[in-house]
């Protein structure tokens, strides 16, 4: 995957191809050159009121690649050890997220749309709703359990 930084927490900005000129933008994000995991489901969050909050999760297993095609949104990315967080836009920018990491989207401009691919259909992903059982499963992860 040709991600510019993919560091210890399993999550990486990654530059997409994006041309901007006189008649708009194109922006493309393709498989092997952006992304390497096959994708068997996209949604995307748009209408989101300035002040909510979308996330407040984690996942045990499952690879995404977040895109804001509008507008722009906040992202905080959390390892159970270290967070980072991102101002996400439609700047030629995704984000690949793999495995165990905590994530919160907040400030949301009224324009903003986030398209998420991931790796699996919902039926078949775990989702952790509780910060606490997610620092419990962390910590397992890191001993080997």
């Amino acid at each position: 995957m040709m991600h510019d930084k993919l560091i210890k927490n399993k999550w990486a900005l990654t530059s997409i191809d994006h041309i901007q000129d006189d008649r708009g933008n194109l922006s493309v994000a393709e498989f092997g050159k952006h992304f390497d995991f096959r994708i068997e489901r996209i949604f995307y969050l748009s209408n989101i009121g300035q002040n909510e909050q979308r996330g407040n999760h984690a996942h045990e297993e499952l690879n995404q690649f977040i895109l804001c095609v509008s507008g722009s949104f906040d992202i905080e990315l959390d390892n159970g050890k270290f967070k980072n967080n991102y101002t996400m836009s439609n700047n030629g920018t995704g984000l690949f997220v793999d495995g165990l990491v905590w994530r919160t989207m907040t400030n949301f401009t009224s324009d903003a749309v986030m398209i998420v691919l991931c790796d699996r259909v919902y039926n078949d992903d775990i989702v952790i709703r509780d910060y606490e059982e997610y620092l419990t499963k962390v910590e397992e992860n890191d001993h080997g359990k």
